[in-house]
């Protein structure tokens, strides 16, 4: 809300206005004054960290030419340009901390790791542009400025080097171009790491359109076979639960690492740590608080990701995960569904609980997506098992690398289903988009209908109602304005 503080949104003043009042209501009615200044204090320093965050790109163009010198720490090539981000920068030999995103025309394509100079200006980059909308990507990067050059206004390239997480990555990547083509090594290389640099366009937008994308990006998913994986010898070893946490705890923050530390495997890092800390002090593990612990100590770092859909439907997902699968397994086995219904009850409730978000980021939705997750996340699940066990193996004793092309198959089968699902214009619902008010007033409605919420059906579905009605009525009237 600092964001509407900011720009005096009236109706969002209004209803952080009306949920204090709630909550002063009820703090002063059960005598709740500790918590009542610690949530004052909370929202206070969440304004201020705003403006503290947002400060890096408040920056002015520079109007002028200057010379740039920087290592591409990333590159994605295109027909008629090439897009890459510059790390250790230097702009007219002053020392920067920041990264600058350069769209280079030309058809020579430049190695990651490289070092070029060239002079051009630079653009700063607005954090949110005229129409609202957020700038994650440059954010992501830590890039303020961008820059439109020729191919011939680079005046060196040198070679550079690579770091640690790069080389991996980019190991791993030319070890599958061995065995497999360039669209498969990209693809398996974002299954693993999250990398998209090398995926097909075509691929990315069928498993976006398809509500497939989570299969794409680093997530729970991953460290949760990991985190197995390794428990799995250490109880071989039966080993002290302090020494399994530091044995578990290196290599997952290698792996977050390789990742580039996206928010959804940071989360699931700090979940699985939370867990283990507690089974080590013999505390017992709180879902939701652990969640909202994962949350703070990404937005202390990045606290714009408040605004970036990838964290928010991460961090939503898991929420409805918590407070959606135990009612939603109920309904599924009372309608006859009892062998499904655990499957059923966890991917409907994703499903259901990421709609107000989908619908203030999306036009439509496709509701074949239900049935599709439902199929696909197993087969990818075995699938990915299968690369981590196979993909070693076959690098230490290269003769087996015909295995491979069973997991091959596997991953086009799943990505042809999410190409056809994403083909069927009938099986797309338009979404009215009521804002983010209706999207919180949603998620409040969730958490009342969960089990977290100790009262009859009655009370129950007063609270619903009413936190979905207000969502509406506010939602409705950002609409008509």
């Amino acid at each position: 809300m600092a964001k509407y503080f900011v720009n005096i949104s009236i109706l969002h003043i209004i209803f952080v206005a009306i949920i204090f009042l709630f909550l002063f209501f009820i703090c002063f009615k059960f005598k709740y004054f500790k918590r009542l200044t610690i949530l004052c204090l909370a929202f206070l320093i969440g304004v201020f960290y705003f403006i503290g965050g947002a400060n890096i790109f408040m920056q002015e163009d520079i109007s002028t030419l200057v010379s740039v010198t920087g290592r591409i720490k990333s590159a994605t090539y295109y027909q008629n340009y090439d897009s890459y981000v510059l790390d250790d920068i230097t702009i007219s030999g002053e020392n920067k901390n920041f990264c600058i995103s350069v769209m280079v025309y030309g058809e020579q394509d430049i190695e990651v790791g490289s070092v070029i100079t060239f002079s051009s200006d630079l653009k700063a980059v607005d954090l949110f542009d005229e129409d609202d909308e957020y700038a994650t990507y440059y954010y992501k990067l830590n890039a303020p400025y961008r820059c439109y050059i020729n191919f011939n206004d680079i005046t060196k390239i040198e070679s550079g080097y690579l770091k640690l997480g790069e080389y991996v990555v980019q190991s791993f990547y030319d070890y599958l171009l061995s065995v497999c083509d360039p669209d498969m090594a990209g693809f398996v290389t974002c299954v693993i790491f999250g990398d998209k640099t090398n995926v097909a366009p075509d691929i990315e937008s069928a498993y976006l359109e398809s509500g497939m994308s989570h299969l794409l990006a680093v997530s729970g998913m991953h460290i949760v076979i990991l985190v197995a994986i390794i428990t799995y010898f250490l109880n071989k070893l039966k080993t002290k639960k302090w020494v399994n946490f530091l044995i578990v705890f290196f290599p997952l923050m290698f792996f977050v690492y390789l990742c580039d530390f996206a928010p959804s495997v940071v989360r699931a890092f700090v979940m699985s740590l939370v867990f283990s800390f507690g089974a080590v002090v013999g505390k017992k593990y709180d879902r939701l608080n652990s969640l909202a612990i994962c949350a703070l100590i990404i937005l202390c770092v990045k606290p714009m990701y408040v605004f970036d859909y990838g964290f928010l439907l991460s961090f939503l997902c898991i929420f409805c995960i918590f407070t959606l699968t135990k009612p939603c397994t109920k309904m599924f086995r009372k309608i006859g569904a009892k062998s499904l219904s655990p499957a059923l009850g966890l991917t409907f409730s994703v499903q259901l609980g990421l709609l107000p978000v989908l619908m203030t980021i999306s036009s439509s939705f496709n509701f074949l997506s239900l049935i599709i997750n439902l199929l696909c996340v197993p087969i990818f699940e075995f699938a990915f098992v299968l690369t981590l066990v196979v993909v070693p193996l076959c690098m230490l004793l290269p003769f087996l690398s015909f295995l491979f092309t069973f997991v091959q198959f596997i991953y086009f089968c799943v990505s042809q289903l999410a190409v056809w699902t994403s083909s069927l214009s009938w099986a797309y619902i338009p979404l009215i988009s009521f804002g983010d008010i209706f999207a919180i007033s949603s998620y409040t409605a969730i958490f009342c209908a969960s089990g977290y919420v100790k009262s009859n059906i009655k009370a129950k579905t007063t609270y619903v109602c009413m936190a979905t009605l207000f969502g509406v009525i506010m939602g409705g009237a950002m609409l008509l304005i």
